[in-house]
């Protein structure tokens, strides 16, 4: 049975849901890039710095931005912590794009991974935006790196390593165990979302990803041979995203170098975490959700249920940019057509809270 969620609002007739079992279908090939954000109506100011508050004081309420230091190198993030939170539900770590907004991501009202601070205030579970480093390319701007062993303008940071004892100390810190631990992003932080859970799939009770593929050639090591362990997965991705090609091949190949590496497919993807947590043989439920008919087309969830469950989304007719109801990007050429269907924080937050322990 499916359950409406609450952030749609009450049901009516612009919307459509409908829920069918099917068969596992042929695997396919897609892929994911850069960040791509959006304008929006809310504000958001900047964070406070270090001290203050509660949790020790290390961690005022609302947002606030912080250092440590992983291997010599002094790496930033920012924590929002949701108000008379002193027992949080959970961690979200959120990870930004690649050559986007980075670390401003965070501005409510400026980019959907915001929304995360929104849903935690409601919820009351802390998000953790960890930054990235600057790229070795013309723009300088924050990336990751990920699986990926042909990107070839990379920081060539440890970012599994950063990500890991970020983790851990936040972890740590809130007395928050692996199983209430979780990570997402979109874009380049799909991928780096993935690397982390071929990497350390130890440390985070699920993830999610959205348009982030595989690589087409993984970097040695669990980036080929991992994960150690099944991990509850998210996967989303839209049907004519080109700079995460949906079909797979060259990330953002801007220039037409392919100097960021080849993906597989978005079905590939899919297809791969269903082999991992052993879902291969499952016949998955649909749910189709279409509550606006200005975008590309509905938006499909397919949950693949076991003890550690896939949950699939394909968005017809959209690109790139994150899906959102709330922070609305107009079409382009480049990141093409945004789903307003879902809000990509609601939908990962959803699959997350059903992964707490009881």
């Amino acid at each position: 049975m499916y359950t409406w969620p609450a952030w749609l609002g009450a049901t009516s007739d612009r919307a459509l849901v409908v829920i069918a079992a099917l068969a596992v279908g042929a695997c396919g090939d897609s892929s994911v890039a850069g960040d791509a954000g959006g304008g929006g109506t809310e504000t958001g100011g900047a964070p406070a710095s270090g001290a203050g508050g509660g949790n020790g004081g290390a961690y005022p309420e609302g947002l606030s931005e912080h250092t440590i230091e992983v291997n010599g190198v002094e790496r930033r993030f920012r924590v929002h912590v949701p108000p008379a939170t002193s027992e949080p539900l959970a961690l979200v770590f959120v990870l930004h794009g690649g050559g986007g907004e980075g670390l401003d991501v965070t501005i409510l009202g400026e980019h959907p991974l915001s929304v995360f601070r929104s849903v935690a205030d409601r919820e009351g579970f802390v998000v953790v935006y960890p930054g990235g480093l600057p790229a070795n390319d013309a723009t300088g701007k924050a990336g990751w790196v990920d699986c990926r062993a042909d990107n070839t303008v990379s920081s060539g940071a440890d970012d599994v390593g950063f990500l890991a004892a970020l983790v851990e100390q936040l972890g740590a810190e809130f007395s928050l165990s692996r199983e209430r631990r979780f990570m997402t992003g979109g874009s380049n932080g799909a991928q780096m979302t993935h690397a982390f859970a071929f990497n350390r799939a130890d440390l985070v009770g699920a993830v999610a990803t959205g348009s982030g593929s595989l690589p087409e050639t993984p970097l040695a090591g669990p980036c080929t041979s991992g994960p150690s362990q099944p991990l509850p997965i998210l996967v989303l991705h839209g049907t004519a995203d080109t700079q995460m090609p949906w079909e797979g091949g060259c990330v953002a190949n801007v220039g037409g170098a392919c100097n960021r590496g080849r993906v597989i497919s978005a079905e590939a993807t899919r297809d791969r975490w269903l082999e991992i947590n052993g879902l291969e043989a499952v016949t998955p439920t649909e749910t189709v959700i279409e509550v606006s008919f200005t975008d590309g087309g509905p938006a499909h969830r397919f949950d693949y249920a076991g003890a550690y469950p896939v949950q699939w989304w394909r968005l017809d007719g959209a690109g790139h940019t994150t899906p959102s109801q709330t922070v609305l990007t107009p079409p382009n050429q480049v990141t093409g057509i945004q789903c307003e269907d879902i809000e990509f924080a609601e939908v990962v937050w959803d699959f997350f809270a059903g992964q707490l322990p009881d």
